[in-house]
């Protein structure tokens, strides 16, 4: 039985990469995807998202052994230990972890040298709308699972600006190895009220009130969808019974606070599974919703309800003045950004800025120009031992695929959060959110075998991270190397 050596050693080249740290217009003026974030606009060609190539999968078999790893489990609730060992994998399923190396009579045995394995890491807040890249930029990351927050509607499917405008035929092709990708858990399309200037079907599913708010939900479970996604003009008073039959149905309500309703009321009667972006908390583009002095009360209502919080704290740091737009696009990983999806977001970036200066009502300063109150919110939830879930927003507004959740990370860290508690908000604190938990965030046998080899502790670090030369991706091996060269080559066909 061969014993393959993991690619990558300590120094290499081949580990040597770029440091990780929004159709026509569908409206006149502004459609959105988030309180007003992420624009579907433009129909020009230089729009048009590029058609490239796009990487299969593969489905593995057999049986693999890692040995001479440090391993991470992440099923501690405190701060863990790590232990010298062998992790095994059978077809897609971790079927061994412990010290010794088990006996196998056929299969792979990779000498991790003592490399960190962690589990993949998990995005619980993305949107894969326009880059045919992305699924490759989250694996290059070693993000394997990502949380889909709803994307075009049927309406808006085929639509040359959109590179993926089908995510449950998406998440089909994917796990069945037809594309190279994360494992998608899709929320539905956005529900919102019929009226105010960016509504259109493209962008939105109508609700104007409980009856049609029922029949969507039902039509979203029986689509197959794994959650119901909320809007700001959500009607409010559908919330109550919508939430009452998304229980019995099995199918979480998640996204936006509707303006209509208090995040008091959301907490005190668990209406919602997760609250997107601190919305209900406070308007990204103005105040805190209540007196400041009021921080820790609503903080600890959030930890008593366990209602998730998915911060995105990324799109909001990333929301800037057009002006600005030259600093984010500067990123290394930008080279693997179409230019239609640069153009899609300046368009966008432009629009807020105008917001602004008109001084339209609810728009009177840009989120990332107030950052201080989106982390003094994110401490208190944090001190309260509130439930959150790391998620970056990517595929909007500059936020990139997969660099951006390094980021988000960073930000927990410097924070006040650990190492430790960073790393289980993307890990089994996210698989906890996405409501799959021991399926994937843990190194246990009968997790999915998704996981990351590392040349340095993340826990001494969470820039550790960025030490990334091997992913497992359900069962599967892929050099971070090979990765990238998937990367390059499909960036040359840009």
């Amino acid at each position: 039985m061969p014993t393959i050596q993991i690619p990558g050693k300590p120094g290499n080249a081949s580990s040597a990469r770029p440091a990780e740290g929004p159709l026509r217009r569908l409206l006149k003026n502004l459609s959105t995807l988030l309180t007003a974030p992420v624009l579907l606009t433009g129909c020009a060609a230089w729009n048009y998202a590029p058609v490239v190539n796009i990487p299969r999968g593969e489905i593995s078999e057999g049986v693999k052994v890692f040995t001479n790893a440090r391993i991470i489990t992440m099923t501690e609730e405190e701060e863990p230990h790590w232990f010298q060992g062998s992790v095994a994998v059978r077809g897609d399923a971790i079927s061994y972890v412990g010290p010794d190396l088990p006996v196998i009579d056929e299969g792979e045995v990779f000498d991790c040298d003592g490399r960190w394995i962690i589990p993949g890491l998990a995005d619980a807040h993305v949107h894969l709308l326009f880059n045919p890249a992305d699924p490759l930029l989250y694996l290059a990351h070693g993000v394997t699972s990502v949380r889909d927050m709803g994307g075009p509607t049927p309406e808006a499917r085929g639509h040359k600006t959109l590179a993926w405008d089908d995510h449950l035929g998406l998440r089909s092709r994917i796990a069945a190895g037809d594309v190279l990708g994360p494992t998608i858990y899709a929320a539905s399309g956005i529900h919102e009220a019929p009226s105010g200037a960016y509504f259109d079907k493209r962008l939105y599913i109508p609700v104007k009130n409980e009856e049609q708010a029922l029949t969507s939900l039902r039509r979203a479970e029986e689509e197959g969808f794994d959650y119901f996604k909320i809007y700001n003009k959500f009607p409010a008073e559908a919330l109550a019974a919508v939430s009452r039959e998304a229980d019995r149905l099995g199918i979480p309500v998640v996204g936006h606070v509707p303006h209509g309703i208090s995040l008091q009321e959301v907490l005190n009667d668990r209406l919602m599974h997760s609250i997107e972006h601190l919305t209900g908390y406070i308007n990204p583009f103005g105040e805190f919703k209540f007196p400041a002095d009021q921080m820790d009360h609503m903080a600890g209502l959030t930890a008593e309800a366990g209602v998730w919080n998915v911060p995105t704290l990324e799109v909001w740091r990333n929301l800037v003045r057009i002006e600005k737009i030259d600093d984010i696009q500067n990123s290394p990983w930008s080279k693997y950004l179409p230019a239609s999806t640069r153009k899609i977001w300046s368009n966008s970036l432009q629009g807020f800025t105008k917001r602004i200066t008109k001084q339209v009502p609810g728009y009177s300063i840009l989120p990332s120009e107030h950052m201080e109150d989106f982390e003094v919110l994110f401490h208190a939830l944090h001190r309260a031992g509130a439930p959150i879930a790391a998620g970056s927003d990517a595929g909007t507004l500059n936020v990139i695929a997969g660099s951006s959740l390094m980021d988000e990370l960073t930000a927990y860290v410097r924070l006040g959060m650990t190492p430790f508690e960073a790393l289980k908000t993307a890990t089994v604190d996210g698989a906890r959110c996405f409501q799959d938990e021991g399926t994937f965030g843990v190194i246990a046998p009968g997790a999915r075998a998704d996981f990351l080899l590392l040349r340095e502790n993340p826990l001494d670090n969470i820039e550790n991270l960025k030490t990334l030369e091997t992913v497992v991706l359900r069962g599967t091996v892929y050099s971070k190397e090979s990765l990238m060269q998937k990367l390059d080559t499909m960036a040359e066909e840009f």
